[in-house]
């Protein structure tokens, strides 16, 4: 991984009630190199979370400053590393009050929400974000991964810091200062030296989706159970379903409602493709075809047999009808605006040229296993 060493870099922890996964994060990059020390530290966290973190890492209103002993025992410029009680945010619930910890289902979407926010707009920043998922509740470690894999770039890290035991859950551990000092074991009457601490960084791997979603990146004002749904739409295969009998349309499970016409020539372009016939030029042959559908789904005394007399007429006369190109352009934008799916995943269902010389063709862009055709007409 290449980084600019110049660019703003952002370490996130998302924690509940362990404010030690800050230095210990901070500890384990020092000893990578100044290159992997962040300029900012942001933590996502609860009420709770946010009067421990305030008293043990800042030294404001009596708190320990454990922070600033760290970047003096390791030579870090504090003045350049820019943490204060306002870099800690507080995930609120469904009212916006601040919660004391998440137990409820609301509490999770709420936390859901709020850490997807801060890491879709860390990254729409210019330089690097470092996520670290130590010390939250597993449910705030998910969402934050999940969030940096839809979101991601080439440069952003993923890590979870290591501490062997029983230092991982001292709550007088920190750091391994340079100088060793000893450690009471709660409820034991034992001490440890952190002479014998371990404090490493593991590398998480994770998909970076960014820029296979492309266009389709889930934007500002999407929750996060929104932004999954709709990344998940682009990234899913296709799946067409159309019930003759209830004369319905769904698209990757949505239902879309189509005009007589529309149900029409969907109808019969997906069967076409369900088939595996090739694409079709719009002349006397596609007419015919058309016709041959509109007498099994409308039957013969439909409206829409006039439109395809007109149109035959035209291709008699003229060699093309302007009722199928018309019909084509609707069509594929009553699909791109109703279907309620991205962009790109609505391009999907829509009429495609698929040859251009000596005469264009039609048709659906989908394999025979993502069409199903269900019902009696």
């Amino acid at each position: 991984m290449t980084a600019d060493t110049d660019a703003p870099h952002t370490l996130l922890c998302v924690t509940g009630l362990t404010p030690q996964v800050v230095t210990e994060t901070l500890y384990a990059l020092a000893q990578e190199g100044a290159h992997a020390l962040p300029d900012r530290i942001e933590v996502i966290t609860t009420t709770e979370g946010r009067r421990r973190l305030a008293l043990t890492l800042l030294a404001e209103h009596g708190g320990h400053g454990y922070l600033d002993r760290l970047c003096a025992d390791y030579g870090i410029d504090r003045g350049a590393l820019a943490f204060d009680v306002d870099s800690i945010h507080v995930v609120g619930g469904a009212d916006d009050e601040p919660l004391a910890d998440i137990v409820t289902e609301a509490d999770n979407a709420a936390a859901a929400d709020r850490i997807h926010e801060r890491i879709r707009t860390l990254t729409e920043q210019p330089g690097r974000l470092h996520v670290s998922l130590a010390g939250g509740r597993k449910t705030m470690g998910f969402y934050a991964g999940y969030s940096l894999s839809l979101y991601g770039r080439g440069h952003d890290r993923l890590s979870h810091v290591l501490v062997n035991p029983p230092f991982e859950s001292h709550p007088d551990f920190f750091y391994p200062p340079p100088t060793p000092a000893t450690l009471q074991l709660p409820g034991r009457n034992d001490i440890i030296s952190t002479a014998e601490a371990e404090v490493r960084l593991a590398e998480l791997p994770f998909v970076r989706l960014r820029e296979e979603l492309g266009e389709e990146l889930p934007h500002q004002g999407l929750s996060f159970s929104e932004a999954v749904e709709r990344a998940q739409q682009v990234l899913i295969p296709p799946q067409l379903t159309i019930d003759l009998t209830e004369r319905t349309v769904t698209l990757q499970g949505q239902p879309i409602t189509l005009s007589a016409t529309h149900f029409l020539w969907l109808t019969w372009l997906a069967d076409r493709a369900r088939q595996e016939a090739p694409a079709i030029a719009f002349d006397e042959a596609a007419v015919d075809e058309l016709t041959g559908y509109a007498d099994w789904l409308e039957g013969r005394l439909s409206q829409l047999h006039e439109s395809l007399a007109s149109a035959r007429k035209e291709i008699e006369r003229e060699g093309r009808s302007n009722y199928f190109e018309r019909t084509r352009s609707r069509l594929n934008k009553a699909i791109a605006e109703r279907s309620g799916l991205p962009t790109r995943a609505a391009a999907r269902y829509q009429i495609h040229t698929h040859s251009s010389r000596p005469q264009t063709t039609y048709g659906l862009k989908l394999e025979p296993e993502q069409i199903r055709i269900e019902g009696e007409p």
